[in-house]
């Protein structure tokens, strides 16, 4: 690639190798997210608040009749060696069922809540109603048993699922791990697609992957990218491009790759944003201003005139 303003000539790096640079730097990126989340998730799980709150959370759950050792019942009575056949199976079913449905802790209107159960009772076939009460008629008891499980999973678990308490105490733990999620993607980002291009690899504004992949970056006129420029891209990156693929499947990327291919430059979505290029630094370094790119033309010409004249002697 040429630029006529500078006279100055660097070989374009080639899509292959970009794309090299890109898939070593998010495999570093992910690995180091991954692991500032795992080291902030113990924190975050070992602090006495957040303790209390799963305790309550348990609490909360066992309390409510249709878990046990935090365990849902329907799934804790598959334990053959507590539960040696369905008859005990159905009867633990049925008596956590009972419990919860007349919890005022959970239910304002018990009698309402109960008079819904009853329908669904007398509606499956597997119930009739003697002396104003509804009970198990004699059929198979795996019908029962079977109807019990199902009242479980599809309702009482989803009631139980929107109380307050429930709701509340249950979002400390998801809103913990997006916090934490969202913390270590960022921190892992201004590591290895800032500090490291803006500070320590800053010629040619490098990243890890970039670096072994000898590809650098420069301006239009041939230069190292400065550090506002570089942060502004880093900005744009991390606030527009990334969260633009996260709500479009990706589709910025697909383009960017896209115009790698196919445009003179190999330019991407964001070199043509920011006008700068992507070039192959293997056989020469990339001048971090203008200043020393002409100190280094003109200690070129000065040592091509001295090799010319010790030739004319």
């Amino acid at each position: 690639m040429e630029n006529s303003k500078t006279e100055v000539v660097y070989t374009k790096a080639k899509p292959g190798r970009r794309m090299l640079a890109h898939i070593m730097d998010i495999g570093i990126f992910l690995f180091t997210a991954i692991m500032l989340f795992t080291v902030s998730n113990l924190v975050v799980k070992n602090s006495s608040s957040y303790i209390r709150s799963m305790e309550r959370l348990a609490q909360v759950k066992n309390e409510s009749g249709i878990f046990t050792d935090n365990i849902v019942i329907s799934t804790y009575v598959e334990d053959n060696a507590k539960f040696p056949n369905t008859t005990d199976k159905k009867e633990y079913l049925r008596k956590g069922i009972d419990y919860f449905y007349h919890n005022p802790t959970y239910f304002d209107d018990i009698a309402k809540q109960m008079e819904i159960y009853d329908k669904r009772r007398l509606d499956s076939s597997l119930f009739e109603e003697k002396d104003g009460q509804v009970v198990e008629k004699n059929v198979d008891v795996q019908q029962l048993y079977t109807f019990y499980k199902s009242e479980v999973d599809d309702r009482a678990v989803v009631l139980l699922l929107n109380n307050l308490e429930y709701v509340s105490l249950s979002r400390i733990s998801f809103i913990a791990a997006l916090i934490e999620i969202i913390i270590s993607a960022t921190l892992s980002f201004i590591i290895f697609y800032y500090i490291f291009p803006a500070f320590i690899f800053r010629r040619g504004r490098q990243t890890i992957g970039m670096k072994l992949s000898k590809v650098g970056l420069i301006t239009i006129h041939a230069v190292n990218e400065t550090l506002g420029i570089y942060t502004l891209r880093a900005v744009f990156m991390f606030f527009v491009f990334i969260p633009i693929n996260f709500v479009s499947f990706m589709i910025p990327t697909f383009v960017s790759i896209t115009m790698m291919y196919v445009n003179k430059t190999n330019s991407s979505l964001v070199n043509y944003v920011f006008n700068d290029y992507m070039v192959d630094v293997t056989a020469q370094d990339i001048y971090l201003n203008d200043l020393e790119r002409i100190e280094a033309q003109e200690s070129l010409k000065q040592a091509s005139l001295e090799n010319r004249d010790y030739r004319l002697k």
